[in-house]
């Protein structure tokens, strides 16, 4: 078994350490914000997803197990009001800061330690009414539950799966964003709320474009039906997973995206399915993606693939003595490949099989503001054209402010 290192001393220090608890009156509220107006301000975001991923089963891996300590995401940026109307946020990224290309942790893998500090999110809304909110710039397009939803509001440690091939599958980048304008809106009632978003993006990434002047706008579209508690008390682009035992309320989600003819297929997109559940203690979040493409073949043809991804975690949180939570977590999750690529990585998307199965818990002192996490996962993926099989540990820390 690996050595402790100071890294996993420090993250011992703060699990055992009530005077960081919610309770303390430094912990409840943390933001720097500038005040611009009578009702505007921007505040100035930081937050750190500070990760110890020590490896203790890989096949790829021919060595040891090891701990790496890395910045798995970094952000920083400024958000706020301009006026009553106008919404702004814009950030930057430094993720995989120290990361070992080796580590068996799940998720997009950086091919060696990051140094790139890149724009993340830039987007701007105008809240015309309640019901028309527009909102244009460089952003996630809003279909798929677990691609838009932030990582920093997961009840799991890590995002599901379909997070990140789908993001692959239509803008080609890992991060899946993408230059568009999106018009969405929040229908509020005493039992029954309405969420809706549809948006228009100029994919440009060489792996959907291609080479050539052919040109298709990518279309999104999601709907959720709330019933009981909605999940906002206004409409926003950025969701929270858990109801931290304040919602009683079930949300089910239809989500859409398509786009026509490029230079690389004949058309591509998904259909997909979410629900989330908060009732008290629990919290239920799951999603299923269905994703096609139609490719073109050397006969004239076409030939059309049928990748899925899914998702399914569960969370309880108990409430500790200083005012803080503890939040036990489980998640299963996968992606599937078409059917005539069941054992193998689809040549036409990128799709790989890979199933893994995760647990553990985590200590929310302030919330997500400043959550202890400490989770184990086991999974299963292709890798060189055999199926690796990976287990670690991930002590962990999250900041935000």
């Amino acid at each position: 078994m690996p050595k402790l290192t100071n890294t996993t001393l420090i993250w011992l220090l703060w699990m055992v350490s009530p005077s960081l608890s919610a309770q303390n009156p430094l912990f409840k509220d943390w933001a720097a914000r500038i005040p611009i107006s009578d009702s505007g301000f921007v505040e100035i975001n930081q937050y750190i997803q500070f990760w110890n991923v020590i490896s203790l089963r890989y096949s790829g891996l021919e060595a040891d197990p090891r701990l790496d300590p890395h910045i798995r995401r970094g952000r920083l940026g400024v958000s706020g009001r301009l006026s009553s109307k106008v919404l702004l946020n814009a950030s930057f990224a430094y993720d995989g800061v120290g990361k070992d290309p080796s580590t068996t942790a799940a998720g997009v893998p950086n091919a060696e330690d990051n140094t790139t500090f890149f724009p993340r999110d830039i987007q701007i809304t105008y809240r015309a009414h309640p019901l028309l909110n527009i909102t244009t710039g460089y952003f996630r397009p809003r279909a798929g539950k677990e691609s838009i939803n932030s990582s920093s509001f997961c009840i799991s440690q890590e995002k599901g799966l379909p997070s990140f091939h789908p993001r692959i599958h239509v803008t080609g980048r890992g991060i899946g964003r993408e230059t568009g304008i999106n018009v969405g809106g929040l229908y509020t009632g005493s039992s029954f709320s309405l969420l809706y978003d549809v948006g228009v993006f100029d994919p440009n990434h060489p792996a959907i474009r291609g080479n050539g002047p052919v040109w298709s706008p990518l279309i999104c579209s999601r709907m959720v039906f709330m019933l009981g508690d909605r999940e906002m008390t206004e409409y926003l682009t950025t969701y929270f997973q858990s109801g931290f035992g304040a919602r009683k309320g079930v949300s089910v989600g239809f989500s859409h995206a398509y786009q026509r003819r490029t230079n690389l297929f004949r058309n591509n997109g998904f259909l997909g399915t979410d629900l989330q559940i908060n009732w008290g203690p629990l919290d239920v979040v799951g999603e299923w993606l269905w994703l096609h493409r139609d490719s073109p073949l050397n006969n004239g043809s076409s030939l059309r693939t049928i990748d899925q991804s899914y998702v399914i975690k569960a969370a309880w949180n108990v409430p500790d003595k200083w005012g803080g939570a503890w939040q036990f977590c489980v998640m299963y999750t996968g992606d599937k490949s078409d059917a005539m690529f069941a054992r193998q990585v689809n040549p036409y998307t990128q799709a790989t099989p890979h199933t893994q199965w995760s647990g553990g818990v985590n200590w929310l002192l302030n919330r997500n503001k400043l959550k202890l996490g400490l989770h184990i996962a086991n999974g299963r993926r292709i890798g060189n054209g055999v199926f690796d099989n990976y287990t670690y540990l991930n002590p962990s820390l999250q900041f935000m402010m």
